[in-house]
C-alpha cells in the first residue's frame, strides 16, 4: 500500500513539514528520487529523524515508470550499459558524470586498494 507521496521541490524551511507528513505517515519502506547524489545525501541527514525501516534512492524510477523518461534497449540493460544509453540521450547533463566521474572513482578506487595493501 502506497502511504503517500510529496515531489522534492522543497526549501530547507520546508523540510521539516515534509518529514513530519512522512513520520505521519509510518511507512515500512521510504523510496526517495532526488536524483544521486542528492537523495543519498538526503537519506543520510534524515534518516534518524524519519524513524522508516528501510530508505532508498531510486533515482529516475518513477520517470521509468510513469514513461516520462525512455529506458534503453533491452540488449543494453542485459549487459548493464544503459549509462551509455543516457550520455547519448542526455549529454549535456550527463558527460561530466560518465565521462569524468567513471574513470575517477576507477582511479581512486585502485589507490586506496594499494594504500590499504602496504599497511
Amino acid at each position: 500500500m502506497i502511504a503517500g507521496s510529496h515531489h522534492g521541490y522543497f526549501t530547507k524551511l520546508e523540510e521539516g513539514e515534509v518529514l513530519d507528513i512522512i513520520r505521519k505517515s509510518d511507512p515500512d519502506v521510504l523510496l526517495v528520487a532526488l536524483g544521486n547524489p542528492k537523495q543519498e545525501i538526503w537519506i543520510h541527514e534524515n534518516m534518524a529523524k524519519l524513524g522508516v525501516p528501510v530508505s532508498i534512492g531510486v533515482g529516475a524510477l518513477f520517470d521509468y515508470l510513469s514513461g516520462r523518461v525512455r529506458r534503453a534497449p533491452r540488449w543494453m540493460l542485459d549487459r548493464g550499459i544503459e549509462w551509455v544509453f543516457r550520455l547519448i540521450v542526455e549529454p549535456k547533463r550527463l558527460w561530466r558524470r560518465y565521462i569524468v566521474g567513471n574513470p575517477l572513482f576507477v582511479i581512486r578506487v585502485i589507490y586506496y586498494t594499494k594504500i590499504k595493501k602496504r599497511r
